[in-house]
C-alpha cells in the first residue's frame, strides 16, 4: 500500500518553525544568561598600580557592591601604556558582564587623540555603568620660586617672563600636562613643561624649587599647603572642594572651560545584554548614592560624582572634545 504524501503546506510550516526557533536561540541563551547573572565572581580591571588612589576607590565600591550582586567583585591591576592595556583587555573580553573596567579621562577621553594607534574605540567599545568618584587636582606653586598669591598674579608673572616659569606634570599627554596647557593658552601665557615619571619626584622638585608650579591631587597637596611649604592657587573641580573651601576654582578664576576634576567611572564591554547592564547600573548606583560610600570617599579626599546613564554619552562626548583640543594644542603624539 502506497504511503500518502505529507502535504506541502505542512512541510513549509515545519521548516518555517525550525527557522524561527534557530533565530530565537541566541536571544533565549542571552536571556537565560542574564537571569542567572552573576553565577561567578566578576573581575574589575584597574589601569593603575595596586595601592594607588584609583585602586583604593575601586575597592571601596567593590566591597559594597559585592553583597548586592551575591558574588565577590575581584579587583585586578593591569598597568601600562597610559591605561591602554586595560582598555584593550576589556574591549576584547566577552560581552557577558564578567569583566568590568574602571576608566577615567585617559582611557575614555584622552588616549584616542594622544596615541597614533589605539586597539580599542572608547566611544564604541564600552557601556557606561556609573561614576565612582572624583578627585580635585590643586594648582600649587613654590612661594619662593613663584611669589604669586593668586592665579591672576601667576599669569602676570608668566607674561613678564615668557617660558621661564617651569611646571611639572605626570608625563607628556597626562591630565596635569593638558590642564596646564589649556590654562596657559586661554591666559595667553607661556610656561616651561617638565614631564616626570611619577608624582613623587615631581613633588620633591616642587618643594625644592627646581620647578615653580604643578597640578597634583588634593591628598598630596593639602598637607604641604597646611605646612606652608607650598601655596594653593586653584582647584580643578567645577565647585570649590570641601577639603579646601578657601581655594578658588579655575572656573571662577576666569577659565570657564576648565571644570576638569580627575574622574573615574566603571564600564563594561559594549553589547553586554541589557538586563546585565541594568543590574550592574542599579547595584552600583545604589551604593554610590549611599551615605556610607560618600563617607568612605571623604577619608581619601575624594567626592561622589553622579551621572545618570542617559546623561553619560553627552558627558563623555564633551570630555573627548575638551581633551582632544588640548592634545592638538600641545602637539604631543605618542606611539
Amino acid at each position: 500500500m502506497k504511503r500518502p504524501e505529507r502535504p506541502v503546506q505542512n512541510l513549509k510550516y515545519s521548516r518555517r518553525t525550525l527557522l524561527r526557533a534557530a533565530l530565537a536561540m541566541p536571544l533565549i541563551t542571552s536571556t537565560a544568561r542574564a537571569q542567572s547573572y552573576p553565577s561567578r565572581s566578576p573581575r574589575v580591571i584597574v589601569p593603575f598600580a595596586a595601592g594607588g588612589p584609583t585602586d583604593v576607590l575601586t575597592r571601596i565600591a567593590a566591597e559594597r557592591v559585592s553583597p548586592a550582586l551575591g558574588q565577590q567583585l575581584v579587583v585586578e591591576s593591569r598597568t601600562g601604556a597610559g591605561g591602554n592595556l586595560a582598555g584593550e583587555l576589556v574591549a576584547r573580553s566577552e560581552a557577558d558582564g564578567y569583566t568590568l573596567l574602571v576608566a577615567g579621562q585617559a582611557i575614555l577621553a584622552i588616549n584616542k587623540a594622544l596615541y597614533k594607534k589605539l586597539n580599542y574605540d572608547p566611544a564604541a567599545d564600552f557601556s557606561f555603568i556609573g561614576m565612582l568618584g572624583v578627585i580635585a587636582n590643586v594648582l600649587l606653586v613654590n612661594p619662593t620660586a613663584v611669589p604669586a598669591n593668586s592665579l591672576a598674579e601667576l599669569v602676570a608673572l608668566a607674561k613678564q617672563k615668557p617660558g621661564e616659569i617651569a611646571y611639572g606634570s605626570n608625563g607628556a599627554g597626562s591630565l596635569t600636562h593638558l590642564t596646564t596647557a589649556i590654562m596657559a593658552h586661554h591666559a595667553g601665557a607661556q610656561f616651561l613643561h617638565v614631564p616626570y615619571q611619577g608624582a613623587a619626584p615631581l613633588m620633591t622638585d616642587l618643594i625644592a624649587g627646581r620647578i615653580g608650579m604643578a597640578f597634583t591631587a588634593t591628598s598630596a597637596a593639602l598637607p604641604l599647603v597646611q605646612s606652608g611649604q607650598l601655596r594653593a592657587l586653584a582647584v580643578t573641580t567645577g565647585q570649590r572642594s570641601r577639603f579646601a573651601p578657601n581655594v578658588p576654582t579655575l572656573v571662577e578664576s576666569g577659565f570657564p572651560s576648565l571644570n576638569a576634576p580627575v574622574w573615574f567611572g566603571v564600564v563594561v564591554r559594549a553589547n553586554t545584554p541589557a538586563p546585565i547592564v541594568s543590574r550592574l547600573r542599579a547595584e552600583f548606583n545604589t551604593v554610590i548614592a549611599s551615605e556610607g560610600y560618600a563617607q568612605a570617599l571623604e577619608k581619601q579626599f575624594m567626592e561622589v560624582m553622579r551621572i545618570p546613564p542617559d546623561a553619560s554619552e553627552p558627558f563623555l562626548a564633551s570630555e573627548r572634545s575638551l581633551w582632544s583640543d588640548a592634545v592638538k594644542l600641545t602637539g604631543v603624539s605618542l606611539d
